[in-house]
């Protein structure tokens, strides 16, 4: 299992900085970085991609997620082609139907059938032939082959979706098992109905994780996390096993959102979330708890996890992760 980050560039960050960064990424042994697409509340995506494309040479580099509405789909595929062309063929174009980005803006995120519109035609002009949207044809002045394409999703249809068409599942939601264990089965629902088998997807699961002796300290650190996941959630028809006593506290997450502090550490809306709800929703606590909880995440049938790393001492969270927490689950 490759160990994956989602990450996005701060504002307070600066690109050249950056740059520094994703090369010890790599150095630190990271397989995929996923980079966040949200406009008004970090640096842009495609900047930090071409950027890590100049300064790694084996990590995965992919968008974590973009969408097919704040960008004209033309634009996006000729974002993610140069990010192709300068990394040597890493680049991943990780899609959804839109969350802070489009919702920062007064928009509502695209429906399945737009999504999956929009997958077929990233697949087609990436490729170099012609693509359809919206009723026109176009194609790309320069393709740069396949670009393998994530969707993530969190709801049966989008699960669905994901495995009738994607080449990997990013799924969001609680870290809880028997939620995890259904969205498997949705995005296996999409195979069947594909008639793929399962090897021909990747399906990995959004693990906000914070290892700390302190547990109160490991809480407070995936606190932000948690109350997006929350406003999230509060959008469901039906609120996932479990969550029901916290429905209060979820639909004051909702109403309390700030898109301009999305996933920031320092967000106010942060406070909105308690120590129970954080840590049913976020993986929190003592390296060997978290290990513990990991494990049995990994056993619904995912084939890995996907690390927010929330930001202030990124690199030393990675390492505990990585020296600590996951040879405790592989053991």
């Amino acid at each position: 299992m490759s160990l994956a980050v989602s990450i996005g560039v701060s504002p307070r960050q600066t690109l050249a900085g950056w740059a520094d960064m994703t090369a010890e990424l790599e150095a630190e042994g990271v397989g995929y970085l996923w980079l966040i697409d949200s406009q008004l509340a970090m640096k842009d995506v495609y900047a930090g991609l071409l950027l890590a494309g100049l300064r790694t040479t084996r990590m995965r580099l992919g968008t974590g997620v973009t969408n097919p509405l704040t960008r004209h789909p033309t634009v996006t595929a000729g974002a993610i082609a140069a990010v192709a062309e300068v990394s040597a063929g890493r680049a991943v174009l990780g899609l959804g139907a839109g969350d802070s980005a489009v919702y920062g803006i007064g928009l509502r995120p695209a429906p399945v059938a737009g999504v999956e519109a929009a997958i077929r035609f990233f697949r087609a002009v990436l490729r170099g032939d012609d693509g359809e949207w919206e009723g026109r044809t176009y194609r790309l002045p320069h393709a740069p082959g396949p670009v393998p394409v994530w969707l993530a999703a969190s709801q049966p249809r989008m699960c669905a979706l994901a495995g009738r068409e994607a080449d990997g599942a990013i799924l969001m939601g609680p870290a809880a098992e028997a939620h995890v264990r259904r969205q498997v089965g949705w995005v296996e629902d999409g195979l069947r109905q594909a008639g793929r088998s399962r090897s021909e997807i990747e399906i990995r699961l959004v693990a906000t994780t914070s290892a700390r002796e302190d547990r109160s300290l490991a809480l407070d650190d995936v606190r932000s996390w948690a109350s997006t996941e929350a406003r999230l959630i509060a959008g469901f028809a039906e609120l996932p096993v479990g969550l029901e006593p916290f429905r209060a506290e979820i639909e004051r997450a909702r109403t309390g959102y700030d898109y301009a502090e999305h996933l920031s550490t320092r967000a106010r809306h942060r406070f909105a979330v308690s120590d129970d709800l954080a840590a049913t929703l976020a993986v929190a606590g003592t390296p060997e708890e978290c290990a513990r909880r990991l494990a049995g995440l990994l056993r619904t049938g995912v084939d890995g996890c996907v690390f927010p790393l929330p930001g202030g001492g990124r690199l030393e969270r990675l390492r505990v992760l990585r020296d600590r927490v996951l040879p405790a689950v592989r053991a």
